[in-house]
């Protein structure tokens, strides 16, 4: 645990370049980028952050991060922990000896800040975390207990062809300030049933439209049944602020996707796809409220939101979707790329818990 130590503001330049250094693989190259300040992404939160790193200041070999804040289990208060932006430069071999500090520091961190569980995503497809961290390891006394909550995907609609919202029993328009009361109660009644749920009743809405940078009042939309009632809403926010994801390359198959792409997005004026070197433009929904589970208030948001904004220089805007997830019929027929995580529930080997509450959980697809 020696070289194990809590980040300072000092060490910024440090954490964005190993943050941004470790691309994702495969087909489509990307790397996640957070300049100019690694640490606003967590500043803009409500509650508590630590970053945690491994090697001498300057040279950092290894990373993480966790974020603790108020928020709901099985209907009563609880601190709700997140750990994440896990990063190193080693060979799988001495990353999983990185993994091994995280046992005695999420011990010693659950303690003192009162958490009982941590959440986690892992991309399903990175087999090097989930041998290093999810599998137990002989031997490992400390080493946490991950138990799969989840497994879901990132959802991203593509902006390509232009679409015109559909005839829907549901009326979409966009908020307005005084309505902000209204979808934090709707969001409120949500998340007290969600494990690991937000704390709206709180302020935590109004403390986003006034932390969150880009995200506004007239980018969230409303939906209403014919009686009039609030039965759906969702928030389009651009992260590009306080993060972003790069292009580095187009391999094989996406090679030829892309001069198809291209092809076509200039024949509709859509935008192209992002040279490798520069960032996508995308949005995320948040803020998300469904009645009922319903698809078909999903489908008139998301119907919505896309006739707003194809033709403002977006690439695709991401939702959360779990496997077998009731909303899933919402997206029928939308251009669609799918990027498939794992989310865990992590306790400290001391008091391990296996099992928690069905149902869809607090998870803010935005925040990671």
């Amino acid at each position: 645990m020696s070289d194990l130590r809590r980040a300072t503001r000092d060490d910024n330049a440090a954490l964005l370049d190993l943050f941004g250094a470790v691309p994702m693989q495969g087909d489509l190259v990307l790397s996640s980028q957070r300049e100019p300040d690694y640490f606003r992404l967590y500043d803009m939160q409500r509650g508590e952050t630590e970053v945690w790193v491994h090697g001498a200041p300057g040279q950092l070999d290894g990373m993480g991060t966790l974020h603790v804040r108020d928020g709901w289990l099985e209907g009563r208060p609880c601190r709700v922990g997140y750990l994440g932006d896990l990063r190193t430069r080693f060979s799988a071999r001495r990353a999983r000896g990185v993994a091994r500090f995280y046992g005695p520091m999420l011990e010693e961190s659950a303690q003192r800040l009162g958490v009982d569980a941590f959440l986690t995503s892992v991309m399903a497809s990175n087999a090097t975390a989930l041998q290093a961290l999810v599998r137990k390891r002989p031997g490992r006394v400390s080493q946490p207990h991950y138990a799969l909550l989840r497994r879901f995907s990132a959802v991203s609609i593509q902006f390509l062809l232009r679409r015109r919202p559909q005839p829907s029993a549901y009326t979409v328009r966009r908020a307005t300030p005084a309505e902000v009361p209204a979808m934090a109660a709707r969001l409120d009644a949500d998340h007290r049933a969600r494990p690991f749920g937000y704390r709206f009743d709180t302020g935590e809405l109004e403390h986003r439209f006034a932390h969150w940078p880009g995200l506004r009042v007239e980018d969230t939309y409303l939906a209403f049944d014919a009686g009039g009632a609030l039965v759906g809403c969702t928030t389009a926010w651009n992260p590009e602020a306080v993060k972003r994801y790069r292009v580095h390359a187009y391999r094989g198959g996406m090679r030829w996707v892309r001069w198809g792409w291209n092809t076509l997005a200039t024949a509709v004026r859509a935008q192209r796809l992002p040279p490798p070197g520069t960032d996508f433009r995308y949005f995320y929904l948040c803020n998300t409220h469904v009645r009922g589970e319903d698809p078909a208030i999903l489908r008139a948001l998301v119907e919505q939101v896309y006739a707003d904004f194809h033709g403002q220089g977006f690439h695709f805007f991401t939702l959360y979707q779990d496997a077998e997830d009731p909303l899933a019929p919402a997206l029928k027929g939308f251009l669609q790329r799918r990027l498939d995580f794992h989310l865990y529930a992590v306790t400290p080997a001391s008091r391990p818990r296996e099992v928690f509450p069905p149902g869809r959980t607090g998870f803010e697809i935005c925040l990671p």
